[in-house]
């Protein structure tokens, strides 16, 4: 029950993160036809094209995890002993857990003052600071709860893909 929810919430945030980028390619081409055609460009694009870049990059974090998709090296990791590999697993995730869970808590811990505080960025639109600031952390929490999974899966010895946590 608890791994199929968890695949549904990262499937989700995948596809939130998939329409941010359908978002940002709409911006930009908006902004040039606009810029070239009407000399009157998408006002603060730049602005929210980077802040769309935070659910690009950090929502799909735990369906990478699920599916074991970071970037390694592993020429010589891969002629190691299966159970050292598997202890490196463990503590690379530990590391990047809290690593990106530091920064997820400093970051989700501003969001209530920036909130009642009514901050947003300068621009003609006036864009409040802390709605992606929730989607960061939002995206960490979904990273963090598959890194433990993975983690109790490995310990158990059963594949990650498979762990009924």
């Amino acid at each position: 029950m608890f791994s199929r929810l968890l695949r549904l919430v990262e499937d989700l945030t995948l596809y939130l993160a998939c329409l941010a980028l359908l978002v940002m390619g709409a911006l930009v081409t908006g902004s040039a036809i606009g810029r070239g055609a009407f000399n009157a460009p998408i006002p603060d694009d730049l602005l929210m094209i980077g802040l769309l870049m935070v659910c690009v990059i950090i929502l799909p974090l735990g369906y990478v995890e699920r599916h074991d998709g970071h970037i390694a090296v592993t020429i010589i990791s891969d002629r190691l002993p299966q159970g050292v590999q598997t202890a490196q697993k463990i503590v690379g995730r530990i590391i990047f857990g809290a690593f990106l869970g530091t920064m997820g808590f400093v970051i989700a811990k501003k969001v209530p003052q920036e909130f009642a505080q009514g901050l947003y960025y300068d621009g003609r639109l006036e864009v409040p600071t802390w709605p992606m600031k929730v989607v960061f952390a939002v995206g960490v929490v979904v990273f963090l709860i598959r890194l433990v999974a993975n983690t109790v899966a490995d310990l158990r010895g059963t594949p990650a893909s498979s762990a009924e946590v």
